[in-house]
């Protein structure tokens, strides 16, 4: 059997039998975690273009747009709420790869547009789905061995997962899989210069990647087909753009073996490279008791390849004028670290971009490779941080961060992620009451045993 038939038959037979429970409970909290992002994040201005992009086309009113209730066509619907999920880069990733992956954000979307605009599929259904497109879309990240910031190619995979997610609740056979996936590859595309430039794409492409992925579904359904072999062709993916693939991180133990219940959890607004050295500052602080006036001077030391995405370009680094620049800034969260006791969403709102606390801080921040780490942790693009911190009085300390909190070593529960759901309400663009947002985390809770998930998007919608 070729292995684009293996991948094809894979996403087919998967089922709640084959699949390990920890696998589906995780699902649950990809779920959670992304409809948690996407309310947090839905007053951020990305969010009102997407809003505002789904408005301009319009079309048949089947699928809701998360918080603000509109309804959309389901491959619009998509694209505005993956756009959304993503727009404060607060959705869980996997980090244990070269490149990262936000799987999730682009495939719970689709996802749940599909169980809206069909009512027979069960909560037990789309978890199954979930669990194993997740679980492709991240095999394919991983096997991506060239580093995008070397390469300025990123996550070209992504249509894929959104495209399995889509196919498996389309009921689609084998023939119409392997055509939505030939389809995919004309949608594959991802590019390195929108994280360079901070740019609003760093979102929108979440959007484009879940349109497409179901749209490729769709076209296979309605009959179109094509390529056969879009992975291992003559010209197919591997070979036109990533011919140093890793197969082994591909299809071993495929199957048997579901990896997005190694995704990383993030309980901060920011890049995850930045989370070991948020991490690593907030239990400085809590330990010793200090406050952002006792701190003289913060030093950290981490990899090249996180250095060179979180401080470099060291310019707008640490003088970062707009939010996005501002969550890929390690300087800048750290400075609100220290100074505030967390990282939350409003720290990244202009006014407080400009906190001159927080750009003391900044100023007595220094940052720099450190040869240890980059030597035996020189591969992680979420690398290790060493953070020392110098107070008023003389005293120093120091502590270094391997697996901050969310990290599949350090994880997190969904009672994390309903505490996270209830701290995003707070900066909504419509208001969720309390009661709402339990009933959210319940219905999650038990997805498996729901019969359709109707009752849950009247639930995801703010303001009453």
């Amino acid at each position: 059997m070729d292995l684009t038939t293996q991948i094809i038959r894979h996403v087919i037979n998967s089922s709640e039998e084959t699949i390990p429970t920890k696998a589906i409970e995780r699902a649950k909290l990809s779920i959670l975690d992304t409809l948690a992002s996407a309310i947090g994040g839905s007053n951020d201005p990305i969010a009102h273009s997407a809003r505002h992009l789904g408005a301009l086309s319009g079309g048949k009113a089947e699928c809701t747009v998360w918080v603000s209730g509109e309804k959309l066509p389901a491959c619009l619907a998509s694209l505005v709420n993956a756009t959304t999920a993503r727009s404060l880069d607060f959705d869980e990733t996997y980090e244990l790869c070269i490149n990262g992956c936000h799987a999730s954000a682009y495939d719970v979307p689709p996802a749940l547009a599909l169980a809206e605009r069909d009512t027979s599929i069960t909560g037990r259904e789309l978890l199954v789905a979930l669990a194993t497109a997740i679980d492709l879309h991240v095999r394919l990240a991983r096997s991506v061995t060239a580093n995008s910031i070397n390469t300025g190619r990123d996550n070209m995979v992504a249509v894929w997962g959104t495209t399995a997610v889509s196919t498996k609740l389309l009921r689609l056979n084998e023939e119409k899989t392997r055509n939505a996936f030939g389809i995919a590859y004309a949608h594959a595309a991802g590019e390195f210069q929108m994280y360079e430039e901070g740019s609003h794409t760093v979102s929108l492409q979440q959007g484009l990647r879940a349109r497409s992925g179901l749209e490729s579904a769709l076209s296979a359904m309605v009959g179109f087909n094509g390529p056969r072999e879009p992975f291992f062709g003559r010209y197919g993916f591997y070979r036109a753009f990533e011919p140093d693939y890793d197969l082994d991180l591909l299809m071993g133990k495929l199957g048997d073996d579901y990896v997005n219940a190694s995704i990383s959890f993030k309980p901060w607004p920011s890049c995850k490279c930045t989370h070991p050295g948020i991490d690593g500052l907030l239990q400085l602080r809590e330990k010793h008791n200090f406050t952002g006036e006792d701190v003289v001077s913060i030093e950290l030391g981490l990899n090249h390849l996180a250095e060179s995405l979180v401080v470099q370009p060291r310019d707008q680094k640490w003088s970062p004028k707009d939010p996005v620049v501002a969550r890929f800034s390690l300087p800048y969260v750290i400075s609100v670290a220290a100074q505030r006791g967390r990282v939350a969403i409003s720290d990244f709102r202009p006014e407080a971009l400009v906190d001159p606390a927080v750009r003391r801080i900044m100023a007595a921040t220094k940052i720099e490779v450190d040869p240890e780490i980059d030597c035996t942790h020189g591969l992680h693009q979420n690398s290790p941080t060493a953070v020392t911190v110098k107070l008023r009085g003389g005293a120093e300390h120091f502590i270094r961060i391997d697996k901050p909190f969310g990290h599949p070593d350090n994880p997190a529960s969904l009672a994390d992620g309903m505490r996270k759901l209830k701290a995003c309400a707070e900066t909504s663009m419509l208001p969720f009451s309390d009661t709402q947002l339990e009933l959210v985390g319940e219905f999650v809770e038990d997805l498996d045993k729901r019969p359709t998930l109707v009752p849950l998007f009247e639930l995801l919608v703010g303001g009453k």
